[in-house]
């Protein structure tokens, strides 16, 4: 018995040894090619395979009723592995839409590299971004020719509302109001980042959310409302 699973240890490493060497040596092979990517699950099952039956000649008798469960059992896993590993871009962007669904404002990245955010509860697209490096909250409004920081927002960012000039006058839904125009270096949506946006400034007490508006919109390649998806392109 010890000489056959020495000669079986010999046959599995010289097996394993010979597929390795065809694939290093093969002038077309590469970690990045197609065909590598094609045949990298079955190379996987494989050698988990050959690891599993060689684990089971060498730790002690063999035994037909444990060895054809032990197969049955890591052969259903193994499969389920590499049916995942194939599928793990449609996986991981079904994971990034639960993350979503459970967090409506995160910016979620997709496969495409499209910036996908969830509507909430109350029907809106309520995003969570940064500006200027500083988290803050915009609802999308896409009425609204320019992105409105609230007072308290400015304040926040570091633009002193006193030394901006009110001279705007916009049309809001709680009436008419005179804002400040002023500028924001960055703007960033998840993944995505937009730099040098015009932005309106409220005055104290006119406006209770930022709004995402045009100005931001508009210097993304693309966006669309898929139901309760809005699909940003960067």
């Amino acid at each position: 018995m010890i000489q056959f699973r020495g000669l079986l240890l010999l046959s599995l490493t010289a097996v394993a040894g010979y597929v390795i060497y065809s694939f290093v040596s093969d002038p077309d092979f590469s970690l990045q090619s197609a065909d590598f990517d094609n045949e990298n699950p079955r190379i996987v099952y494989l050698s988990i395979l050959a690891f599993l039956l060689l684990a089971s000649f060498l730790s002690g008798p063999l035994k037909v009723r444990e060895v054809m469960r032990a197969t049955i059992f890591w052969g259903v896993l193994l499969v389920g592995l590499v049916t995942a590993y194939a599928y793990r871009q449609e996986l991981t962007e079904v994971g990034y839409r639960v993350l979503a669904a459970l967090s409506p404002g995160t910016g979620i990245t997709q496969s495409d590299g499209t910036i996908m955010v969830i509507r909430d509860t109350s029907g809106h697209f309520t995003i969570d971004a940064r500006v200027n490096g500083k988290s803050e909250n915009f609802m999308l409004d896409t009425g609204a020719s320019s992105v409105v920081l609230t007072y308290e927002t400015a304040q926040k960012l570091g633009i002193d509302p006193a030394t901006l000039a009110f001279v705007l006058p916009v049309k809001t839904a709680n009436g008419r109001s005179i804002v400040a125009p002023t500028r924001l270096e960055t703007f960033e949506i998840g993944d995505l980042r937009i730099d040098d946006v015009r932005a309106l400034v409220a005055p104290e007490g006119a406006l209770e959310i930022n709004l995402l508006g045009m100005s931001a919109l508009d210097k993304l390649k693309g966006w669309r409302i898929e139901g309760d998806r809005l699909i940003l392109e960067p």
